[in-house]
């Protein structure tokens, strides 16, 4: 079948970050031109990528990501407009350290739909890899107003990211709300510490309002 044989080929391509259509590989470009995407089973490619990011979240081992990625791939290609397997292809490329690629499927997801809370906070995770707290803040309060405001991970971020930023009013809150949402020792403790501080007298205090 076309199919079978054109995945070994893609998942190459993909893997490294290549352009699919490239006079270099001609037989790659045929191949794609040859497949009718219509005809695949759509919700068996998504099963089958799922469950190889799954594995490869279990074991790191990254055979399983390369094949989680071509699959996301192909479910691209048969929907153009699939936000899930655009952001989860982003994701792959973000795991594979190729900033370029993860970021161009994530402004495709943009292109999508901008107030997405799965694309707001994975393309936040992004930026937080990163240490561009500015802009994973702005994503993460994006997926916050617009469905994650009771998502555990999302409030401590946001958290996290304030107490760098010295707002420790508003880290507070933050923690206080994930607390809310799963008590933990580490975030009590988080807690307590900036309820001791004396915000008047505090450098924290002082930086944040400038």
């Amino acid at each position: 079948m076309i199919y079978n044989k054109f995945i070994y080929l893609l998942v190459f391509m993909v893997a490294f970050g290549l352009p699919v259509y490239s006079s270099q590989k001609a037989s790659v470009e045929y191949n794609e031109r040859r497949i009718d995407y219509s005809v695949i089973d759509r919700q068996q490619v998504l099963t089958e990528a799922d469950s190889f990011f799954d594995k490869y979240e279990e074991t790191n081992e990254s055979k399983y990501l390369t094949t989680a990625m071509a699959k996301y791939y192909i479910l691209t290609r048969i929907n153009p407009t699939d936000l899930y397997s655009t952001v989860q292809l982003a994701k792959t490329y973000d795991i594979n350290k190729n900033d370029r690629q993860a970021k161009k499927y994530f402004n495709v997801a943009m292109d999508i739909n901008k107030n997405d809370a799965y694309f707001n906070y994975n393309f936040a995770e992004y930026y937080y890899a990163r240490k561009d707290y500015k802009r994973a803040l702005k994503y993460y309060e994006k997926a916050y107003k617009n469905g994650y405001s009771e998502n555990f991970d999302t409030n401590l971020k946001i958290a996290t990211i304030y107490e760098k930023f010295a707002d420790l009013e508003k880290a507070k809150y933050y923690y206080e709300k994930t607390n809310s949402i799963k008590k933990t020792q580490r975030i009590d403790k988080k807690i307590n510490n900036i309820k001791k501080l004396n915000y008047e007298k505090s450098e924290y205090y002082g930086t944040s309002k400038k």
